[in-house]
């Protein structure tokens, strides 16, 4: 129950943040995605499971209509992993 809690809040924070952004008038068909992950230590981390943890995030993007979809046909992705002050998920996408 806390998992699907916590998927769903990242699916509604991402929602909210692309609508403060702006939408664009037609959702991008195509795009690149960006994700930095940063963290406050330097422990071992399998990118797998970063990339999983970021899906609510991608979906919230979809479902504000930002992106028309985000199959495998109109994504692709760029994964980095830095060590930082603070715990972030940088998500920066460009339309292609």
């Amino acid at each position: 129950m806390m998992l699907y809690k916590a998927k769903r809040e990242a699916k509604e924070e991402a929602f909210v943040i692309a609508k403060r952004q702006g939408v664009p008038v037609k959702p991008y068909h195509r795009v690149h995605i960006t994700i930095t992950y940063v963290s406050k230590d330097k422990r071992r981390r399998d990118m797998d499971n970063l990339m999983a943890s970021t899906k609510a995030y991608i979906d919230g993007i979809v479902a504000a209509n930002v992106l028309e979809d985000d199959s495998v046909f109109n994504v692709s992705y760029s994964l980095y992993y830095e060590v930082g002050d603070k715990e972030n998920t940088i998500i920066e996408m460009e339309e292609i």
